[in-house]
């Protein structure tokens, strides 16, 4: 397959020879990051509003050893991964939590 010279695109070309089959659809972590932790209850609630189904991920014991101090949101979408569908579902999130000091620029799916 031929992918963007891009972020996501080098990701797919790895899930490529990794024999990631591109044919079926799977399910898709997006990863929303935020400037601040953890999140006020507002937040929280607004965020929950957007995707009843999200994780709020705490960092973890090793993760605040090393200094991040930062959680993150997690998402989950099924559909087969395309290039188009990732970078727009990436803006899509970032558009609708950024009141909230948020971004998505991260993803990935599990290899079995």
């Amino acid at each position: 397959m031929n992918f963007p010279n891009d972020i996501d695109g080098d990701v797919m070309r790895s899930l490529e020879e990794n024999g990631f089959n591109f044919e079926n659809e799977t399910e898709v972590e997006f990863n929303i990051d935020f400037k601040h932790w953890p999140l006020n209850n507002n937040d929280k609630a607004a965020i929950v509003n957007l995707y009843p189904n999200c994780e709020f991920v705490d960092p973890s014991e090793m993760d605040i050893e090393n200094g991040d101090l930062l959680g993150y949101v997690q998402i989950y979408l099924t559909r087969k991964i395309e290039h188009e569908f990732i970078v727009n579902t990436q803006k899509t999130l970032t558009s609708k939590v950024e009141q909230y000091g948020g971004w998505c620029d991260s993803w990935g799916v599990s290899l079995g």
